[in-house]
């Protein structure tokens, strides 16, 4: 069979982080997937990526946080920001302010796990192909059209066009995605009011460049803990379409510094700007977006990346439970309800650092201000949670117990087949039933094909059942097993597994 006539359940436009991932997540249910990566392997610019406590914890859900550590301590990744603090725990920053602690404690995680973008599509692209998902490099997604039955991708590789057929289709393919164009989703925003032009290139021995994130009168220097150096001007030119060089990097090095220093032999020369949009909406029919080509935002905090994996993670079960015949159509809407104000929350807070980095007098009296704020622990811990994400919730129309829509922390269980945490039962990407008492496993038993039903006992959960999404969040929770056992449906079980997971099978 052909690539064009083969028909897959769902394709993927961008083999990056997220695309991975969300094709990681559909490989683990064993969803048909083609992934179409526009770029040769190995050819991304170098950079480390910042994972977050929440990322790290679906992570480990996934079983990959010890690929992702292991790859850390290769490349070294968090001796920079050490230099920033007085302990072993990395702090953060807002707006370059580096006084952000987080929020809670994680699960004893730190609050980067810094990893080369390459290492992670490494890690994730293995795990994909491993669970039999197809990636196709030198793929670029250049047209799409829909049917009421499937999505045609129009793609262009070195043997030409060609037409990939499948249920869905995914853009994961960046901010100025072919995908969203495409099905025509407007991407309203604001224009840059900056511009950041950043490279890797071999800094002379007799530099008398400054170290660490420096603010100046005209600007910010950033030495970044992978080599990376950027320069940050609030004189945006007209013309950003043109390639930039090297010549570009340093003049504006200069000009921010007072350095006559000069980079040489770059290994990439890029630019960027505070440009913010959000998609209005992430699914158009059989079309979804992902990652940059959902939302795009200041680069403050290390944000996107997390965000977008998120995304991937949160879109990936539910439609790997369509593919499957399993759920309603409507659980896809509420990738979007969920999601969209996550990243309304990002946007928002990295225009108020981009502000809060200008340069200016003004600014500095704001930033002095800013900064005694920031050692108040309820403004340090409320911005840690809008950097870091670990108070999201998903929430649960209808739900009455607190529980219900919160990330479930990780914690020792012990069932019948010995201890086991928590993270490793999610490890199917299926949802979990815990019955910690007495009649949840038995009013679920209908559900017992999609759901896995798990009796347990955990010194840390106090409630008697469980409901967890795939993904880590919990749906519904019940201290009154007396109910179900009764035969009851008090609680609203049957109804969220309904609601959620489809209808039951017939016994």
């Amino acid at each position: 069979m052909s690539e064009g006539s083969r028909r897959y359940d769902v394709v993927i436009a961008g083999g990056g982080p997220v695309g991975l991932l969300l094709a990681c997540e559909l490989g683990l249910r064993g969803i048909p997937t083609l992934v179409l990566e526009r770029l040769p392997p190995g050819r991304d610019e170098p950079r480390a990526l910042a994972l977050h406590p929440r990322t790290q914890q679906i992570l480990d859900r996934r079983g990959l946080l010890d690929d992702f550590r292991a790859a850390q301590e290769r490349a070294g990744g968090w001796a920079f920001f050490r230099r920033h603090i007085d302990n072993s725990a990395p702090r953060g920053h807002f707006a370059g302010i580096w006084r952000l602690g987080r929020a809670e404690s994680v699960e004893a995680l730190p609050a980067g796990l810094f990893v080369q973008r390459e290492d992670i599509k490494a890690i994730l692209a293995g795990r994909a192909a491993g669970l039999g998902v197809t990636i196709r490099h030198g793929a670029e997604v250049t047209g799409v059209r829909q049917t009421a039955d499937e999505v045609v991708a129009e793609v262009r590789d070195d043997s030409g066009e060609s037409v990939v057929r499948a249920r869905y289709l995914v853009g994961c393919d960046g901010g100025r995605s072919t995908v969203r164009g495409a099905v025509g989703i407007a991407f309203p925003g604001t224009e840059p009011t900056s511009v950041s032009r950043m490279a890797l290139a071999t800094v002379p021995q007799d530099a008398d460049l400054p170290t660490g994130w420096v603010r100046t009168a005209t600007g910010w220097f950033m030495r970044m803990p992978d080599g990376r150096i950027a320069a940050t001007e609030w004189d945006v030119p007209e013309d950003l379409s043109t390639p930039p060089t090297l010549e570009e990097f340093n003049a504006s090095v200069q000009r921010v510094t007072g350095s006559r220093t000069a980079l040489t032999d770059p290994k990439f020369v890029s630019r960027f700007t505070d440009a913010t949009r959000q998609a209005e909406r992430y699914r158009a029919g059989r079309v979804f977006l992902a990652g940059d080509a959902a939302h795009i935002h200041f680069p403050a905090g290390g944000q996107g990346v997390n965000l977008g994996l998120q995304d991937a993670v949160n879109l990936g079960w539910k439609l790997a439970a369509r593919c499957a015949g399993h759920a309603p159509d409507a659980l896809l809407d509420t990738y979007y309800t969920e999601r969209a104000p996550v990243a309304a929350r990002v946007l928002h807070n990295t225009r108020a650092q981009s502000a809060l980095m200008r340069p200016g007098q003004d600014t500095d009296a704001l930033r002095d201000l800013f900064s005694d704020l920031m050692e108040i622990p309820e403004v340090n811990s409320r911005l840690s949670a809008l950097i870091y994400g670990n108070d999201i919730r998903c929430p649960v129309p209808g739900a009455a117990h607190p529980m219900a829509g919160a990330f479930v922390p990780d914690t020792a269980l012990a069932t019948a087949d010995g201890p086991v945490r928590l993270a490793e039962r999610l490890r199917s990407g299926r949802p979990l039933l815990l019955d910690l008492g007495d009649g949840a496993q038995d009013a679920a038993h209908p559900w017992r094909d999609r759901v896995d039903l798990v009796p347990a006992t955990s010194p840390d959960l106090d409630v008697r059942a469980l409901l967890i999404r795939p993904d880590g969040y919990a749906l519904w929770a019940s201290d009154r097993p007396d109910a179900l056992a009764a035969g009851r449906d008090d609680e609203g079980l049957r109804t969220v597994l309904t609601e959620w997971f489809g209808a039951p099978l017939d016994d």
